[in-house]
C-alpha cells in the first residue's frame, strides 16, 4: 500500500511539471498580449513594456520559466493579472462551489444507480427493468445546457418553485444552498446516472453468470438477498473507476452549468481568466485540476485494494 502511494505521489509530480512546462509555452505562443488588455490599444510602448515588467512577463521566455517553475515547485502559483491577488487564493475561494456541484452529484448519481440496477436485478421483467436502457441512452444524448434552460424555464420561471441563478455556501444558510443548488445538481445528476448506469449493468450482466449465485439460489436464497449481499458489490468495483474518472473530471467540466446558473466556481473563473488572458490563473487553475484528478485516481485505486483482496495482493 505505502508503495503505491509513493509510486503516485512520484507521478503527481512529474504529472505537475509536464502539464505546466506544456500549459506555459503554449499560452505564450497563442497571439496578444495581457498588458495590451490591461492597458488598451493606446498605450505608449513604454507603458507596455513597464507593465510587463511587473507582471513578470518580460525578458526571455525561458527566464520567465525558470522563475515560474521554481516558484510553482514551492507552491507560488503567482499573482492573477485581473484580480491582483495571489492565484492559489483565488482557486481556493472558488473551488469549493465547483466541489459542493461535483460531491452532490455524484453521490446522487451513485446513489440512484445503484437503487436502479438493483430493482432490475431483482424484477427483470419489470417495466423500469424494460425502459431502462431506453433511459440511459435518453440521459447520455441530452446536453446539459439544454436541460438547464429548460430546467430553469420550467422550474423556476414557470413554477416558481426554485431560483434561476445563485449560490450560498451551505455553512451561511443552508435551506437557501440547498435551493439554489437543487436544479444544477438535477441536471448534472441525469447524465452521470446514465453513465454509471450503462457501466454498472454491463458489470452485473457479467456478475450474473458466475457459479456462486446458481449454489445461493439452490440454497434457496431470496434473489433480493443475492442481489444486495453478492451482486451488487461484486459489480461495484469497475464502476469505482467511472466515478472517480466522472467527479474529476466535473471539477473543471461544470463551467456550462456554473455560466449558466451563475455559480462562482473554478469553471467561471478559469473562463473569466481565459478571457482576460490571465496567464498565472489559467497556469494555477489548470495545474490544480491535474493535482485533483492525480489524487482522485490515487484514491479509487486505494479503494480498489481495500475492497478487493485480490488487487492488494497483486
Amino acid at each position: 500500500m505505502a508503495m503505491v502511494v509513493l509510486r503516485r505521489l512520484r507521478d503527481l509530480l512529474v504529472i505537475m511539471v509536464v502539464v505546466g512546462t506544456f500549459l506555459f509555452f503554449l499560452l505564450r505562443s497563442i497571439p496578444g498580449d495581457p498588458a495590451e488588455v490591461l492597458l488598451g490599444t493606446r498605450a505608449t510602448p513604454e507603458q507596455l513594456e513597464r507593465l510587463r515588467e511587473d507582471l513578470g512577463l518580460g525578458g526571455p521566455v525561458l527566464s520567465q520559466y525558470g522563475h515560474w517553475i521554481t516558484s510553482a515547485l514551492v507552491g507560488d502559483l503567482g499573482t492573477s493579472i485581473r484580480f491582483q491577488a495571489p492565484v492559489m487564493d483565488l482557486i481556493l475561494s472558488h473551488v469549493v462551489p465547483t466541489l459542493t456541484l461535483a460531491v452532490a452529484s455524484t453521490v446522487v448519481s451513485m446513489l440512484l444507480t445503484v437503487s436502479i440496477i438493483t430493482w432490475v436485478t431483482v424484477r427483470p421483467r419489470s417495466f423500469l427493468a424494460r425502459t431502462v436502457n431506453r433511459g440511459v441512452q435518453f440521459g447520455l444524448a441530452l446536453p446539459d445546457f439544454w436541460m438547464a434552460l429548460i430546467a430553469i424555464f420550467l422550474f423556476a420561471l414557470t413554477l416558481g418553485w426554485f431560483p434561476t441563478s445563485g449560490y450560498t455556501p451551505v455553512l451561511d444558510d443552508p435551506g437557501m444552498a440547498l435551493t439554489e443548488l437543487v436544479l444544477p445538481v438535477a441536471v448534472l445528476v441525469i447524465g452521470q446516472t446514465a453513465f454509471f448506469t450503462i457501466t454498472m449493468e454491463e458489470s452485473v450482466l457479467g456478475e450474473l453468470t458466475q457459479l456462486y449465485l446458481r449454489t445461493a439460489r439452490a440454497k434457496g436464497i431470496k434473489e433480493t438477498r443475492i442481489a444486495i449481499r453478492h451482486v451488487l458489490p461484486n459489480s461495484l468495483l469497475p464502476v469505482l473507476t467511472t466515478v472517480g474518472l466522472s467527479f474529476a473530471s466535473l471539477i473543471g467540466g461544470v463551467v456550462v452549468i456554473e455560466s449558466i446558473f451563475v455559480i462562482p466556481g473554478l469553471g467561471t473563473l478559469l473562463l473569466g481568466a481565459v478571457y482576460a488572458r490571465d496567464f498565472p490563473l489559467i497556469q494555477g487553475g489548470v495545474l490544480f485540476i491535474a493535482f485533483l484528478f492525480v489524487a482522485v485516481n490515487l484514491l479509487v485505486d486505494l479503494t480498489y485494494s481495500l475492497a478487493d483482496p485480490k488487487v492488494r495482493v497483486a
